[in-house]
């Protein structure tokens, strides 16, 4: 890293080795928002575009001869037939199962729930096939599902838990916006969020070459002078991904000094996860310009770096 004086007015670091344990041991624990619990409004959004279609669904609730009624009504109304997949949690419009048989261990079928004026009876045997051997028409028969748009709701809920993780990267872009956005405020700088070169050349007039055609930055700075590139990410948990992503920047950061070294690169990042990464995160820090987290930030580092042109 390049070590200046702002590390020891601002945070008491006299040298590289302070500045990193500094960094390990100011991550914070979460950045969780009330936003990232449920996203209500997505949730509700779906259900409500197909709650005609699950009301009709109510039908097959408590039915006795629930084969024969599901046929029944899938003849009535196709569409019931383009929302089976999210009563199991699904977002495939296709679906291949391994159905083994006696001469054909790997034997698959495919059913497919596209939009569809009418299903031949074919299509229909083959839908209420599947119904059947998922518990769905089993769910329905013994009550289990007393109302398929509650149930609805309940399954959107899930898999919207599966979004949090992009919504912890959402946050992290959002915190550093507020810090980066009343630096600029103050000093008269601009900025652009998800800067691709071409943005930023059309904004700031700087060339920027990329290491792949989609780069874009989470930020980019122009203090009048000189461009800063901010990329933020938020690791609140270990596993394999973070241990690859500090060599993924130091890869970032050496390819844009090589290509434009006139440029500054700075990686915000933050979370406990980091714990479980120290060794790579050194490596990376030893190679990059500037790792801050978020406290840094607070403290004046950003600010400082941009200012003073480091």
């Amino acid at each position: 890293m390049k070590y200046s004086d702002i590390f020891k007015s601002r945070l008491g670091c006299n040298n590289a080795d302070e500045v990193f344990e500094y960094l390990l041991q100011h991550m914070k624990e979460t950045i969780k928002g009330w936003d990232f619990f449920v996203a209500w409004e997505k949730v509700m959004n779906k259900v409500g575009s197909v709650e005609v279609v699950l009301n009709i669904l109510n039908y097959l609730v408590g039915k006795e001869n629930i084969v024969e009624e599901f046929k029944m009504l899938i003849g009535r109304y196709p569409e019931i037939a383009e929302i089976l997949p999210i009563l199991l949690a699904l977002r495939e419009k296709s679906i291949k199962v391994l159905d083994p048989l006696e001469d054909n261990v790997f034997n698959y079928k495919e059913y497919v729930f596209r939009k569809k004026k009418k299903y031949s009876p074919d299509e229909i045997e083959m839908l209420a096939e599947f119904a059947k051997k998922t518990g769905l028409l089993s769910m329905f028969e013994k009550k289990n599902i007393k109302s398929v748009v509650d149930y609805v709701i309940g399954v959107e809920v899930g898999l919207d838990t599966n979004a949090r993780k992009n919504r912890s990267g959402t946050a992290m872009e959002m915190i550093t916006e507020l810090f980066i956005k009343k630096i600029c405020s103050t000093n008269n700088y601009r900025y652009l969020p998800q800067a691709t070169s071409h943005k930023i050349k059309a904004s700031f007039e700087y060339d920027v070459s990329v290491d792949k055609s989609e780069r874009s930055f989470d930020f980019a700075i122009d203090n009048g002078q000189k461009l800063y590139l901010v990329e933020t990410n938020y690791y609140g948990g270990g596993g394999s991904k973070i241990k690859s992503v500090a060599g993924e920047f130091s890869t970032l950061f050496n390819f844009i000094k090589n290509e434009t070294p006139e440029h500054g690169f700075i990686w915000i990042t933050d979370g406990k996860g980091w714990e479980t990464a120290q060794k790579p995160l050194r490596e990376s820090f030893d190679k990059v310009d500037y790792i801050l987290n978020l406290d840094m930030v607070q403290k004046g580092i950003l600010e400082d770096i941009i200012s003073q042109g480091l």
